[in-house]
């Protein structure tokens, strides 16, 4: 007998594990940052990151006007940078400065948050709106390795490690 049980559409979503991750950008004005649980690789050669991002997020309004973003992996004991950088909006504070985190600048001048598992400066290759989001398309121009520590994911609503 197979154990399947109805469930809504929203609630099914939930059960799928997602790597958490911070989006960032640098429009030569200023400095910004997003959580995003939608983040996957696409291709190996050439290396490709697709992020999934709202088009109501100013992150995603900062992106409009660059060349270069980041991808940063968060790990274990980061839930609380990945709860600032998913709730407020940099349109209205300054996450890095609120977080005392002084990123790494990689190449681009991309900023990358220390003590993550691994950061990634991407090349904006295309975008592709699908339903309320757009799947951003990146090449890795530059990878960098953080600490050994278990990876911090999202699953069913809340923070799990990997």
């Amino acid at each position: 007998m197979i154990d399947f049980k109805p469930l809504t559409t929203g609630k099914a979503l939930s059960f799928i594990s997602h790597p958490v991750a911070i989006i960032t950008v640098n429009d030569g004005k200023k400095i910004n940052g997003m959580t995003a649980a939608w983040v996957t690789q696409i291709s190996i050669e050439p290396p490709i990151l697709c992020v999934s991002i709202s088009p109501k997020r100013h992150t995603w309004k900062m992106l409009a006007k660059v060349e270069y973003f980041g991808v940063c992996m968060l790990a274990e004991g980061q839930e609380k940078i990945a709860n600032v950088f998913g709730t407020k909006s940099g349109n209205n504070v300054d996450k890095f400065g609120m977080m005392d985190i002084a990123p790494f600048m990689g190449a681009h001048k991309v900023p990358l948050i220390p003590d993550s598992l691994a950061g990634f400066v991407c090349r904006k290759s295309h975008q592709v709106e699908q339903g309320d989001h757009f799947a951003l398309f990146g090449e890795v121009v530059e990878a960098w390795k953080g600490p050994e520590k278990r990876p911090l994911n999202w699953f069913k609503s809340g923070y799990h490690l990997g």
